[in-house]
C-alpha cells in the first residue's frame, strides 16, 4: 500500500482508503508538456509550488523517488531535469532512489536506467528482470543507509530465499558471459531504426517514438485532431496477438515493445514488421 500511494494516479490509489499527507508529486516534464521550456525552469516552478503549500525543502522532505522512465510510454526524463534533482537534494541533504523496477538489468542498454542520466542516487529499488522470471526484488544502496537499520529489523519471511537468489545469480551470469548490456544498447539502435522506418510511413498515426535499448513506446494520435487515440491502440495491439506478435498495449494510446534481451535480430525486424502489417490494416479499415 505504501508504494501504490507514491503513483500519482489516484484512480488507482483510491481503493487504500486513506492517503498519506506527507507523500508529494511533482508534474512529469513529459516533452508536450515543456514546449520549450527549459527542464530546470520546470522542475523549479514545481518545487514553488511545494514550498508554496508550506514545505521546506531542507526540512520536510527526505527523498526524492523517481521511476528510471514512465512506464506508460517509455518516456525518460530530460537528464538536466534529473541532473537538478539531484543537485537539489545534495543541497538540502535529500536522499535520490530511483524506481530500476522495468529499467534495471540491462534492459536499456545500460546496467541500470539511471545512468542515462549521470547521476548517482542513494537507492535504487530492483526487480522483474533481476530474475528472470522468478519473482526477485531488492533493494540497493551506500552502506550508510542500508546499515541504518538494527540487525534483523530488515528481514522477512522470503528474505534471502536460496531458490531465487540462484536464479538471481544465474541472470547476472548470463548478463556478463552474453555481454547483454553491450548488445542490448546495440539491439536498441536496430530497434529504433526500424520504428523509425514505421514512423516515417504512418505520420499521421504515430505521434511519438520514446525508450532507450530493449524498451520502446509507440505513441498514435488520431489523423484528423492529432489527439491521442486509445481505440486505434487497442485494435493495433489486438491484431499483433492475432499474428502471433505480443505487445504491451498500456490501456491508453501507447505501445510498449520489451522484447527479451537475446531476441535476435531478425525476429526484432520481424516483430517490427509485423506491427507495420497490423498498423497498416487497422488504418485502412
Amino acid at each position: 500500500m505504501g508504494a501504490q500511494m507514491m503513483s500519482s494516479n489516484l484512480a488507482q490509489r483510491e481503493w487504500i482508503g486513506y492517503q498519506d499527507a506527507d507523500i508529494h508529486h511533482i508534474p512529469f516534464p513529459y516533452p508536450w508538456i515543456l514546449n520549450g521550456r527549459s527542464p530546470e525552469s520546470f522542475l523549479d516552478a514545481s518545487l514553488k509550488s511545494l514550498v508554496d503549500q508550506g514545505i521546506d525543502l531542507s526540512q520536510d522532505i527526505c527523498g526524492f523517488m523517481l521511476e528510471t522512465f514512465q512506464g506508460w510510454g517509455a518516456v525518460f526524463y530530460p537528464s538536466e531535469f534529473v541532473q537538478a534533482i539531484e543537485r537539489v537534494c545534495q543541497k538540502n541533504g535529500i536522499l535520490l532512489a530511483f524506481d530500476e523496477m522495468q529499467a534495471g538489468f540491462g534492459r536499456t542498454g545500460r546496467a541500470f536506467g539511471f545512468q542515462h542520466y549521470g547521476v548517482t542516487p542513494d537507492l535504487i529499488c530492483c526487480g522483474k528482470g533481476m530474475g528472470g522470471g522468478v519473482s526477485l526484488a531488492g533493494v540497493l544502496g551506500r552502506a550508510e543507509i542500508m546499515d541504518l537499520p538494527d540487525i534483523g529489523n530488515m528481514s522477512s519471511t522470503h528474505s534471502a530465499n536460496p531458490m531465487v537468489c540462484a536464479a538471481g545469480l544465474a541472470v547476472i551470469e548470463e548478463i556478463e558471459n552474453r555481454n547483454l548490456i553491450t548488445e542490448t544498447a546495440r539491439k536498441g539502435e536496430l530497434l529504433f531504426g526500424a520504428l523509425s522506418e514505421l514512423q516515417a510511413r504512418f505520420p499521421n498515426r504515430i505521434s511519438h517514438l520514446l525508450g532507450r535499448g530493449l524498451i520502446a513506446a509507440v505513441l498514435f494520435r488520431h489523423p484528423e485532431t492529432g489527439l491521442p487515440d486509445g481505440s486505434f491502440t487497442s485494435k493495433v495491439a489486438e491484431l499483433c496477438m492475432q499474428k502471433g506478435l505480443l505487445v504491451v498495449h498500456t490501456g491508453r494510446e501507447s505501445i510498449k515493445i520489451g522484447p527479451p534481451l537475446t531476441i535476435t535480430d531478425e525476429a526484432l525486424i520481424e516483430g517490427v514488421n509485423v506491427l507495420g502489417e497490423a498498423i497498416s490494416e487497422v488504418a485502412s479499415e
